[in-house]
């Protein structure tokens, strides 16, 4: 009995060991971006409130709201990647007919828009919750990368995830 634990064990913490560095699979790792830190302090507080209701929503519909949100016809859309700033992860949104959110196997490079929150944030963004504005105000969101691209994503971000309050 012991042994079959002890093996278990063993292969689990192999597996884990060969884990993507990238998404932090392999143990206490903690990637620092620039402002994900204070966006680390405000999404736990947020969660620890359950604020937006979506702490125990899974990750798939999380995406499928916000996939949906961006798939909205707009003259801004710009690709960008978002890190995770609790999990500690790296995902690609690249926008074009239909939106595609995968992992990314290269850490952003300086020409890149990076998004810093989580996806309960981003998830109540697209479910009407919070604003971009508001998301901003509070330090739930923290965008990197160059001006420009930082301006176009601000644009489409504050015309998708606003909202009125008597609609």
């Amino acid at each position: 009995m012991f042994r079959q634990l002890g093996l278990s064990v063993l292969l689990v913490s192999s597996f884990t060991a060969w884990a993507c560095g990238l998404h932090q699979s392999t143990g206490f790792n903690m990637v620092i971006e620039e402002g994900s830190l204070d966006v680390f302090a405000r999404v736990i507080d947020v969660r620890q409130s359950n604020e937006f209701n979506n702490a125990d929503k899974p990750d798939h519909f999380r995406l499928y709201s916000l996939r949906s949100a961006l798939a909205e016809p707009s003259d801004n859309k710009l690709d960008f990647a978002i890190f995770e700033a609790v999990k500690g992860h790296y995902s690609e949104v690249i926008v074009n007919e239909s939106v595609l959110v995968t992992g990314m196997n290269e850490f952003p490079g300086e020409d890149d828009l990076l998004v810093v929150t989580e996806l309960d944030i981003l998830d109540a963004l697209a479910s009407g919750l919070i604003t971009w504005q508001q998301a901003n105000e509070r330090n739930l969101v923290r965008v990197n990368g160059p001006e420009s691209k930082k301006q176009q994503l601000d644009e489409w971000f504050n015309q998708l995830f606003d909202f009125k309050e008597n609609e």
